[in-house]
């Protein structure tokens, strides 16, 4: 494997979080930071990301498959059944308030879209190039877990607005754990097509 390749991988994933962090700080400087303002700013940066990254696949004319190659009907219900879910959220849980529905949207639709491109278009594909499949889920599941770790600042800052004892390493070595568990089962589902 390509030591160098994967430094570089690990060099751009740095400095994307490095970037959010410092948008966020800056954006802040300017503005009160409060639960919403936090969503917001945090769902204008991805989605800047998200834009850049899209006008890099067209102007490369790269193809990143995010989606399934068989996206047949399963896939198809499974999705219409979650998109149900979202909509049906805020009326089940009679919570209309704007920063529950923004946090909502952030965390499953714009924060998963984002980590899509980069991990399962950009990170998975270059990894794929270089080994086999039981080599690309191995070291594609550790660099998201990883990837994890730089949201320790919304973390420390959440935490400091409401859990101000909190045990900040065993929050975040549950974060990491889940995110390799869901990346995990992504990849499992996706190189054995199941």
């Amino acid at each position: 494997m390509k030591i160098g390749k994967i430094a570089f991988m690990i060099l751009n994933l740095v400095l994307l979080q490095l970037g959010r962090i410092i948008f966020k700080y800056v954006i802040f400087i300017f503005i009160d930071r409060s639960l919403l303002s936090d969503v917001i700013v945090n769902m204008l940066y991805m989605g800047i990301i998200i834009g850049v990254f899209i006008a890099i696949i067209k102007k490369k004319k790269i193809n990143i498959n995010i989606f399934p190659e068989k996206f047949n009907i399963k896939y198809k219900v499974f999705t219409i059944i979650v998109s149900l879910f979202f909509i049906i959220t805020p009326i089940v849980t009679t919570n209309y308030q704007l920063y529950n529905i923004l946090s909502l949207i952030y965390n499953a639709i714009i924060t998963v879209i984002f980590e899509e491109f980069i991990f399962r278009g950009y990170i998975f594909k270059e990894i794929s190039l270089m080994k086999n499949d039981l080599i690309t889920y191995i070291v594609s599941t550790l660099l998201f877990g990883i990837w994890h770790f730089g949201y320790i600042d919304t973390i420390i800052w959440r935490t400091s607005l409401f859990y101000t004892n909190s045990d900040i390493v065993n929050i975040m070595f549950w974060k990491v754990l889940e995110s390799y568990n869901r990346h995990s089962n992504w990849n499992s589902f996706r190189i054995f097509q199941i």
